[in-house]
């Protein structure tokens, strides 16, 4: 059995591991402890996310239909229709064409956030990495953020096709802006001039990106209520420091 002082110290250091980062005003849980490695923290978050992609009593893609020609969500105060092309999800490496439920469950989490006043994004810019269809792009422009959404070449036309239609509306408190990015190639100036305030990343290694960033897991108590997946992971990154 563990004595009382064992068991305080062990809540402490569960404490000391919620923290805030950046300009989100929750909460959220560091993957690195005082005493852990980087290689030792990334290893165990990419054992966390291979169990969460695991067969569960949760059905995949719970929030979308991949078949679909056309995902409907409401967002924002509008009803945003999000065109799929399923015919391409049949080709090596493109994920792209259709919507998924990690990108519904991140749209309305930044939504949930900005409604409970944890998280301000009006005059924000944003450079969304890995776009796909749009849905995040265009709930973080309703927002009122300056968002520029990139993908690779094949991948625009249906990106700007989603955003010109849903972005029509006269209240629009941000913008969005579609260029092509491929992930390694040097950037246009756009992106990083000035620095963006947030990069939305849907893919990369751990291991690689805590060198650069201080990164952090946002409980799912802090999702939207409506739109929570146990297939789904939302992390909050801020660069570190240059020493």
């Amino acid at each position: 059995m563990a004595t009382a002082a064992e068991v305080e110290t062990e809540e402490e250091t569960e404490m000391m591991k919620m923290v805030k980062l950046g300009s989100y005003d929750g909460k959220v849980r560091l993957l690195i402890v005082s005493g852990d490695s980087e290689s030792e923290s990334a290893a165990e978050e990419t054992m966390l996310l291979w169990g969460i992609q695991q067969p569960t009593l949760s059905k995949p893609n719970a929030f979308v239909a991949q078949s679909s020609l056309n995902l409907r969500i409401d967002a924002c105060g509008h009803s945003l229709s999000i065109l799929q092309s399923p015919s391409s999800l049949g080709t090596p490496g493109v994920t792209g064409s259709v919507m998924w439920d990690s990108g519904v469950v991140l749209g309305k989490f930044l939504e949930h956030a900005v409604d409970s006043g944890m998280l301000l994004l009006h005059g924000k810019k944003i450079v969304e990495l890995g776009s796909g269809c749009g849905l995040v792009g265009c709930i973080a422009a309703l927002l009122g953020a300056q968002v520029i959404l990139t993908d690779l070449p094949d991948r625009l036309r249906l990106l700007k096709k989603n955003i010109q239609n849903n972005l029509r509306h006269g209240d629009l408190r941000g913008s969005a802006v579609v260029t092509e990015l491929t992930w390694g190639d040097d950037p246009d100036q756009d992106l990083i001039q000035p620095l963006p305030d947030y990069d939305s990343v849907l893919e990369y290694f751990l291991e690689a990106a805590m060198k650069d960033f201080v990164i952090g897991r946002v409980e799912q108590t802090q999702w939207h209520p409506d739109y929570c997946s146990p297939r789904a992971v939302v992390y909050i990154l801020v660069k570190k420091l240059e020493k």
